[in-house]
């Protein structure tokens, strides 16, 4: 046992911010890992069917880096992630073999706090469609048992009326290292670039660490559920990443893909910062750091109803822009709409932290198939879970 654990963040309501702990009620069991190795799967896109997702349960989710969720790692983990797991390591890791001790991909579960190593020098170069390699640590609930995050609640504090409910999703998070290369002769020789930020993303690769969820309109059952991310890290975001005009991106991440709204953690009209311990950062930190991010009832309806209208963006003056969503025919060149705008209809399916890497090549689509970037990214998550907040 680590004495010197960081207090789940579940526990951290009771001391951070204005808010009475009173105030939150989790969504997420809080579960202390100790049988961990069905938590490791691997599976394609989260929408096709053997997806890798468990249900009612949580899982560490290790996508296209080849089928190494259910192979051990004996090599300590711990130097590049920070998460120090009891020994023998490989009762608590997962990864590539052979493994390396410079850094094969892997990920660790242990008790309240998982890691994950992405790096892209030993992963396999084939195509994804619509992002890059990934983990995802986090829970996802059955048809039958998914929370609706926007209840009302009909107590507060033992007073009897009707109080509308926040999805809050938060944890303790650290990135200590993102490492790029690239080669100007295809692979004969290398430069490195340490901590690739906005300035050189591009000369190897993007990475990103964010919180998300998924959202499903139960009134609408044949849609694609709705994807909401709130980044505690990105090294492609500008160092003062939030609008001042306060209205927030929507994207899609392929045709056949979900909607979903991809930001720092801002007050815009699509999410809501009441408090956290740390904001969004392009720059990796060893220390963890305690994330928060509210969706309001009315960030859910503006979401809804952008997607709806086909508002994916805003110009400089943050006026909603038509026609900029690239999709010419909803349900066939980007996935379809007509999402309702009651938040009563809406249940969460799946939450948890996403780590993600992808090589990048100035005026060039970024893309896993490169042979001339490599990058690598570790990060470590503490305490995660999903709450509905009553303000």
């Amino acid at each position: 046992m680590q004495l010197q654990r960081i207090l789940p963040a579940t526990l951290v309501l009771l001391t951070t911010g204005s808010a009475s702990a009173a105030d939150f009620h989790p969504m997420t069991p809080t579960v202390c890992h100790t049988q961990v190795a069905p938590l490791f799967t691997t599976g394609g896109q989260y929408l096709d069917p053997n997806n890798g997702v468990r249900q009612d349960a949580w899982s560490m989710l290790m996508r296209w880096q080849g089928n190494i969720a259910s192979t051990p790692v004996s090599y300590n983990v711990g130097t590049f992630t920070g998460l120090s797991v009891p020994a023998p390591f490989s009762a608590w890791q997962r990864g590539q073999q052979p493994e390396s001790a410079s850094g094969t991909p892997a990920a660790q579960v242990y008790c309240h706090d998982a890691g994950m190593l992405l790096n892209t020098w030993t992963s396999p170069r084939t195509h994804v469609e619509g992002g890059g390699y990934n983990d995802m640590f986090g829970y996802a609930w059955s048809p039958a048992n998914r929370p609706r995050p926007f209840k009302l609640f009909t107590a507060r504090n033992g007073v009897l009326g009707m109080w509308p409910t926040e999805l809050v999703l938060q944890g303790n998070m650290a990135v200590p290292l993102v490492t790029g290369w690239n080669s100007p002769d295809g692979g004969t020789t290398w430069n490195g670039i340490s901590n690739p930020g906005p300035g050189d993303v591009y000369n190897s690769g993007a990475a990103q660490l964010s919180m998300f969820a998924y959202l499903r309109d139960t009134s609408h059952p044949n849609l694609r559920p709705i994807g909401v991310l709130a980044g505690a890290y990105a090294n492609n975001i500008p160092t003062s990443p939030c609008p001042a005009h306060g209205r927030a991106t929507i994207l899609y991440d392929y045709p056949n893909g979900a909607w979903f709204t991809g930001n720092a953690l801002c007050n815009t009209d699509l999410s809501t910062v009441r408090y956290t311990g740390a904001t969004s950062t392009n720059s990796q930190f060893s220390d963890l750091r305690f994330f928060r991010v509210h969706y309001t009832r009315q960030n859910l309806i503006n979401l809804v109803q952008r997607i709806n209208n086909q508002l994916c963006t805003v110009d400089a003056a943050g006026n909603l822009e038509t026609g900029k969503c690239k999709c010419s025919n909803p349900g066939v060149t980007c996935p379809p709409i007509g999402y309702s705008i009651n938040p009563d209809d809406y249940v969460i399916e799946y939450t948890g932290v996403l780590a993600e890497i992808t090589k990048c090549k100035p005026g060039e689509e970024c893309s896993t198939t490169k042979a001339d970037r490599q990058i690598s990214m570790t990060s470590r998550v503490n305490g995660y879970g999903a709450f509905w907040y009553v303000p």
